[in-house]
């Protein structure tokens, strides 16, 4: 299987899919993680948070353990806007691997990058048969009726932390605590299909063929 997990910024992917996609991994499936931003930013005072090159590095770091191949489309963070040329830009990038199956944000995501990325994604895998909808980090939202797809991510769960500890420059930032967060997450999705670890999707569509 060919799968592409599409996030607006360097760790997205990881914090919501990192589990299902070690799973692919260990499956043998051929993995492409495209980032949408940059991924550097600044605070409202002007202050340096993220730098690019860092995000950049750390995101190639991690897809390098996912043995996955990396694209980023450079885009600048915080202003993104879910627009035709943005949409021709990701069919682009789908055509080009054509993908079996895709994990990306929701668009009703409650940052504006993670909802206009998802948005856009729906649009352009028009034409891929499988598209998931993981939950991004942090951003409370409506997703307890429409998760219909569950990945037991158990066996999986210390190299998901692992993974997303490799983003340093987020982590440090926020005291590591959204490792613990999503692996929260994670054990109260697995409890519902009485697994230890899971995450969680909206299934936009699923063919088979």
């Amino acid at each position: 299987m060919k799968v592409l997990a599409i996030g607006a910024h360097a760790d997205d992917v990881e914090l919501g899919c990192g589990g299902t996609l070690l799973r692919h991994r260990n499956a043998g499936d051929e993995i492409y993680i495209t980032v949408v931003t940059h991924s550097g930013y600044t605070s409202t005072n002007k202050n340096l948070v993220r730098h690019k090159e860092t995000a950049l590095e750390e995101g190639k770091r991690s897809a390098s353990i996912l043995k996955a191949q990396f694209l980023c489309l450079e885009k600048e963070p915080l202003v993104l806007v879910p627009n035709e040329k943005l949409v021709l830009e990701l069919d682009e990038v789908i055509n080009r691997i054509k993908p079996d199956r895709i994990y990306v944000h929701r668009s009703s995501d409650n940052h504006s990058d993670h909802a206009a990325v998802g948005y856009v994604a729906i649009r352009a895998a028009r034409k891929c048969d499988s598209v998931f909808l993981y939950r991004s980090n942090w951003y409370i939202m409506d997703n307890g009726a429409e998760d219909k797809y569950y990945v037991d991510i158990s066996d999986c769960i210390e190299q998901k932390k692992e993974l997303i500890a490799v983003f340093e420059s987020e982590m440090k930032a926020v005291n590591y605590s959204w490792i613990d967060f999503v692996i929260k997450q994670n054990s109260a999705a697995g409890a519902k299909i009485g697994v230890d670890y899971a995450e969680t999707f909206q299934m936009v569509k699923m063919i088979w063929r």
